[in-house]
C-alpha cells in the first residue's frame, strides 16, 4: 500500500488544481464557519494543512498559527504561498501530530480540515488533539463522510485503497464521526454538512474540561 508520505507528496503539485474548483464553495463554508470561533490573539494549531487553501485566509482571523503536514512537498507549497501572500503570522513544520515538540495545553483552536477520515486510529488522534488544547480550546474540523452512502468518489476510493493506490481512508458517517468526537471529550457546538455527496461534515467542539 502507498505511504501517506509519498501520497500526499505525489499530489502536492497539482492539489489545488484538481481539488480547489470542485470543492471550493465546502473551503469557502470551512473557513466561514472556523474563524467565527478565533480572535485576534488564538494559538491555532492546523493539523494537516495540505497547501494551504483554508489555512492561509484562516490565519487573519488569529493572533499565531502553526501548520503541521507530514508531506514535505505539501509543506513546501503553503511555505511559498505564505511568503507570496506575505502571511505574517504563519508558520509551518514538516511535522506529525504526535510531535513531542507539541506541547501539552499549548493551543486555543486546533483545526483538521479533511484529514481525520486519514487516521486509522481516530481515537488515538482525538486524544492527542484534545490534550494539545488549553481547557475550554475549541477543535474546529471538516472531514468526508464516505460511509453516508454510496457515491461515485466513495466507489472510486474503495477499488483505489483495495488495490494499493492510495492509502487508508475510513468510510465514516456524520453521526458516527459525531460520537467518536464526544466520546473523546468534546462537546459538539455545531454541526454542518458543507458538500452534497460524499456529504463533507463541519463539527465545531470545545474540549469540555
Amino acid at each position: 500500500m502507498t505511504r501517506p508520505e509519498a501520497f500526499w507528496n505525489k499530489r502536492a503539485k497539482n492539489y489545488d488544481a484538481q481539488v480547489g474548483p470542485h470543492y471550493e464553495e465546502a473551503y469557502r463554508k470551512t473557513l466561514e464557519n472556523t474563524v467565527k470561533y478565533l480572535h485576534p490573539d488564538s494559538r491555532v494549531l492546523d493539523f494537516a494543512c495540505g497547501t494551504g487553501i483554508v489555512t492561509l485566509p484562516m490565519a487573519a482571523g488569529a493572533g499565531e498559527v502553526l501548520a503541521i503536514d507530514i508531506a514535505p512537498e505539501m509543506v513546501e507549497r503553503i511555505r511559498e504561498k505564505a511568503a507570496e501572500q506575505q502571511v505574517k503570522n504563519l508558520t509551518v513544520k514538516n511535522l506529525d501530530l504526535f510531535d513531542p515538540s507539541l506541547l501539552p495545553g499549548s493551543f486555543d483552536a486546533v483545526t483538521a480540515f479533511n484529514v481525520l477520515c486519514y487516521i486509522k486510529d481516530l481515537p488515538a488522534a482525538l486524544a492527542r488533539i484534545r490534550q494539545l488544547l488549553r481547557p475550554g480550546g475549541m477543535f474546529l474540523s471538516a472531514t468526508d463522510c464516505l460511509g453516508q452512502g454510496i457515491t461515485r468518489e466513495g466507489v472510486r476510493k474503495w477499488f483505489r485503497i483495495r488495490t494499493g493506490a492510495m492509502p487508508f481512508e475510513a468510510y465514516l458517517t456524520m453521526d458516527a464521526l459525531e460520537r467518536e468526537v464526544t466520546a473523546a471529550g468534546f462537546a459538539v457546538l455545531e454541526r454542518e454538512n458543507l458538500f452534497p455527496a460524499p456529504p463533507n461534515l463541519f463539527l465545531a467542539a470545545r474540549r469540555t474540561s
